[in-house]
């Protein structure tokens, strides 16, 4: 680990279950030591649990996103290279850090003809065989998937939106990059939006799945992908708000089972790109948007004439509400000389000045991106002239959570009862994102008994009353849960706490920042030994 993380931090002091036992708690809000639970509860013992602040620990919606794509540009030797990356520290393996690998390309990309797609096996060449690569190296490497869909060609050397769109009868517009002219669909066409959600619910049916993907980010309308400067058939912005209510109710219909993401910016929809326009409609659909299940967004961070006080603002607004995820606007390859506007001397103090706005966002992931000269690439900014800060968001970025504290008893008699008062922390200044409509409150704090041989529950417990995602940085959540000890046979066991995943017949699905000599295999954080008579 990096020292100067080290010295920046301070260091703080299968055997299933046949029923879910009722736990009876007592909670309370933002605990200071001394609450109204009792921590000297007869025949119980104090444990005091120092945090793990600086493993990697692959977690939903947080962490370091790594950047790649299926278009042209990208090699087919990405994994090659980022397994062999050059930094300051030395040669490292770019996934070791992250925990995401988003994959970006155009809606032709993904889906050349009608009825085929990139993931189709019958397709070997271009962007299938490239985004095959990425998918299977992204398994190999723990990486959960991310996804884009860019609809718009502008800026483009090729058509963004399949040619089936516009054979079918969809009307558009052309413009010319470079010496290519390129087509793209008003995002109030018909024809186009009935062909974008019949791509859409294909896309849904097989990634649609939390085991896989991580989130899917955008609607992919507008210049970039971003929901920006789009050209509608009217001329002005008449169509705006149906076509936010079309986009917005088809991806929260589709993935519901994956995160789904809406880029919060003042010109959100709008036919502008960057510029003052009303914040409040902008604000109300923001809101509109996370009603329906968005998370939020923003491409611009570090970005100061564009990110501004509005933005920071809705940051504000829903901290702890949705997670926050940032992609930098500089681009070191080809913004080297804007980035004096902003102050920036170079790219170090770039990748700082995003960093410090990730910080005051509570973001929980943050951007590596790709660039085909892997030399001038913002990945190799980071790795290279800001190592620090990307190790030290893994340790204080996004959320890390742990028990710092547990009353647990220590003798019981089978059948009786027993009461373990713990508290819990958040050392990162994001949140854990539990409340989230796709996950549909499956992730669930959990104690149980071990085994002591095999280290496998025989009970769980599941504590009903705590929500993770209250559990923010400085505010610690301390509980009082009441345990019936049914049908558990005399002997010998440890407590154990996790943080599990109800519709995994309760295994781990977040992992606790709990030191390797304290937790088990499969996550289990073990606080001490209990004798049942």
């Amino acid at each position: 680990m990096n020292k100067i993380i080290k010295n920046s931090i301070k260091a703080l002091s299968l055997c299933l279950l046949a029923t879910t036992p009722f736990i009876s708690t007592a909670c309370s809000d933002d605990d200071a030591l001394v609450t109204d639970h009792s921590w000297n509860i007869e025949g119980n013992t104090i444990v005091n649990i120092k945090p793990e602040r600086y493993k990697l620990l692959r977690n939903p919606m947080n962490g370091w996103v790594i950047y790649s794509g299926i278009g042209d540009g990208m090699m087919m030797n990405f994994w090659d290279l980022y397994d062999n990356f050059e930094s300051s520290e030395g040669t490292v393996k770019v996934s070791d850090y992250g925990s995401t690998l988003y994959v970006r390309g155009l809606w032709s990309n993904f889906n050349p003809e009608r009825g085929k797609y990139v993931w189709d096996e019958t397709l070997q060449t271009g962007p299938a065989k490239r985004f095959r690569m990425l998918v299977e190296g992204a398994k190999e490497r723990n990486l959960k998937l991310a996804f884009t869909f860019v609809c718009d060609s502008r800026d483009k050397h090729d058509d963004a939106c399949p040619a089936y769109v516009k054979e079918a009868g969809a009307e558009g517009f052309t413009t010319t990059t470079g010496s290519v002219n390129v087509w793209t669909p008003y995002p109030d066409d018909p024809i186009f939006q009935k062909e974008y959600e019949e791509f859409l619910t294909a896309f849904a049916a097989k990634y649609n799945d939390p085991d896989v993907t991580q989130f899917v980010s955008g609607f992919g309308l507008g210049q970039w992908g971003e929901t920006h400067t789009l050209k509608y058939s009217t001329g002005d912005e008449t169509p705006k708000q149906a076509v936010f209510e079309w986009i917005t109710d088809v991806m929260s219909r589709l993935f519901t089972k994956v995160p789904i993401m809406i880029n919060y910016h003042r010109c959100l929809l709008g036919n502008k790109g960057f510029s003052d326009a009303d914040t409040g409609v902008a604000a109300d659909m923001v809101k509109r948007a996370v009603a329906k299940g968005f998370c939020l967004r923003h491409d611009a961070f570090g970005m100061k004439q564009y990110y501004k006080d509005w933005e920071r603002g809705i940051t504000t607004t829903y901290h702890g509400v949705v997670p926050i995820i940032m992609e930098g606007g500089w681009v070191e390859s080809s913004h080297g000389g804007s980035i004096a506007g902003d102050g920036y001397k170079n790219f170090a103090e770039v990748r700082q000045g995003e960093y410090d706005e990730a910080k005051g966002g509570y973001v929980n992931m943050m951007d590596l991106r790709f660039d085909t000269n892997v030399n001038t690439g913002e990945t190799h900014s980071w790795f290279n002239t800001a190592f620090h800060l990307v190790e030290e968001f893994i340790a204080e970025g996004g959320y890390r959570l742990y028990p710092d504290r547990l009353s647990i008893p220590t003798t019981a008699r089978s059948g009786g009862s027993v009461s373990l008062t713990h508290r819990w922390s958040n050392l990162g200044w994001g949140y854990c994102p539990t409340n989230l409509r796709q996950y549909g409150d499956k992730y669930k704090l959990a104690i149980a008994l071990l085994d002591k041989s095999t280290e496998e529950p025989v009970r769980i417990y599941i504590e009903e009353k705590a929500d993770i995602s209250t559990w923010m940085k400085g505010k610690p959540k301390t509980y009082t849960s009441n345990i019936k000890l049914t049908d558990v046979a005399a002997g010998t066991y440890t407590w154990a706490v996790g943080l599990v995943d109800t519709t995994k017949e309760n295994a781990i699905g977040i992992l606790i920042s709990a030191r390797d000599e304290n937790q088990t295999l499969k996550g289990w954080v073990k606080v001490g030994d209990i004798t049942i008579q």
